[in-house]
């Protein structure tokens, strides 16, 4: 889809100005006659004419979607039709993206296009998984069950996902501020002690010697490691960004104590619940996991997961699959063997959930009991280091004064 900026004369007679999102020029002309305008100029926008925004304020959070989702399927149990519900929720929506999307979408279904079909233009705003909850909706008459349905998944997956970011997010912003406060000491309260020793001719212990010449490297280099540390970042996420490096850590990941159970965990409670929803919306069970696997949060799942896609479309269940992928619990093929055999697949999902959500909530809440204590031994064991490697020497020269 591309953004075309025109000049057109009205019915009225009056010169007026827009933008009209089109797949070309002509498709951009068919909409602006069908509007009764008389097209003066038809320019396709410019990067230069582009609104630049921050990508922060560009993207489209879980909360975003089931306000949208919420305000919908409440309209549309109200009475009213899809057109009247879109022309509100595009006033009311305060995120720039989702609104300028909703505007596209209002647009459309007004020309006749369905609303799932209008929404795969903009699969950086509208995840698959809407989309395909919405088709089911159009197909079956239930447009507001589909919307009622995704606006508990995105609330849902929204506190998830503030779980995690919770139990992982006080970890490093203990450690950031901790190795902060070390580099300050060793870069300005240590090097006070220089002139002190030097003056008095004391003979220094090792670990003196050692926290002193770290303090004066880092006096000296501290612009040079910097850069270092900037440039090493960038590297990092580059390659994170690539196919090797993506599946590297998250592998890695799922690897690390408390918060490697927390990260799967998440993503068994991501993969129940939205296939679960889609299965409920009657959405086949091959297309519903093609779109599951896209969602389950870690890159290596995802890739491992493509083996499970395959078998299903092969005609097999989806209990051994998974059990033979080796990566989930024994608890979550025994489960969703049991839904399949007694045609209860959906609510053995939904179960999953729930019970994957509350392991979440419950490392979060260990994570943080374990990591304070460790976090405050190992302050005072570095604190109490360097205490000791300034206090010693001092010791050390009231001895030779008390034996002159």
């Amino acid at each position: 889809m591309a953004e075309f900026v025109y000049e057109a004369i009205n019915k009225n007679g009056k010169k007026v100005k827009g933008n009209v999102v089109a797949p070309d020029v002509q498709s951009a002309l068919r909409q602006l006659k069908e509007k009764e305008l008389y097209i003066v100029s038809i320019d396709e926008k410019s990067l230069l004419q582009k609104d630049v925004q921050i990508n922060l304020f560009k993207k489209v959070s879980s909360k975003d979607l089931s306000l949208f989702c919420r305000q919908i399927a409440t309209l549309l149990q109200a009475g009213l039709n899809i057109l009247t519900c879109l022309n509100v929720a595009r006033k009311q929506m305060t995120n720039k993206t989702l609104a300028k999307a909703i505007n596209t979408l209002y647009e459309d279904v007004e020309k006749g296009v369905t609303l799932s079909d209008s929404m795969r233009n903009f699969n950086n705003v509208f995840p698959t998984i809407l989309i395909n909850m919405v088709e089911a909706g159009e197909v079956s008459g239930s447009l507001d069950n589909s919307f009622e349905k995704m606006a508990i998944h995105f609330e849902k997956e929204m506190k998830l996902k503030q779980k995690v970011t919770n139990a992982l997010m006080y970890p490093a912003i203990v450690l950031v501020v901790s190795f902060i406060v070390l580099i300050l000491l060793l870069i300005f309260v240590i090097p006070t002690f220089v002139g002190l020793f030097n003056d008095l001719g004391v003979e220094l212990p090792p670990t003196t010697r050692f926290i002193l010449s770290t303090s004066s490297f880092l006096k000296n280099n501290y612009m040079l490691l910097i850069a270092l540390i900037i440039l090493f970042t960038i590297l990092i996420n580059y390659y994170k960004k690539t196919p090797t490096g993506s599946i590297l850590f998250s592998k890695t990941r799922l690897k690390v104590p408390v918060a490697g159970n927390i990260t799967l965990n998440a993503s068994i409670a991501r993969f129940s619940r939205t296939l679960s929803t889609l299965i409920n919306a009657g959405v086949p069970l091959v297309s519903a996991i093609d779109t599951t696997k896209k969602l389950l949060g870690n890159v290596y799942i995802e890739e491992q997961f493509e083996r499970v896609a395959e078998r299903v479309k092969g005609g097999e269940g989806l209990s051994r699959p998974i059990e033979d992928l080796g990566i989930f619990p024994t608890l979550v093929p025994i489960m969703i063997e049991t839904g399949e055999e007694s045609g209860t697949l959906e609510e053995m999902l939904s179960k999953l959930a729930d019970y994957y959500e509350n392991e979440v909530e419950n490392s979060v809440s260990r994570l943080t009991a374990i990591f304070e204590p460790v976090m405050i031994v190992f302050l005072a064991l570095i604190v109490g280091f360097m205490l000791a490697s300034i206090i010693l020497p001092m010791f050390k020269l009231y001895g030779n004064m008390n034996l002159g």
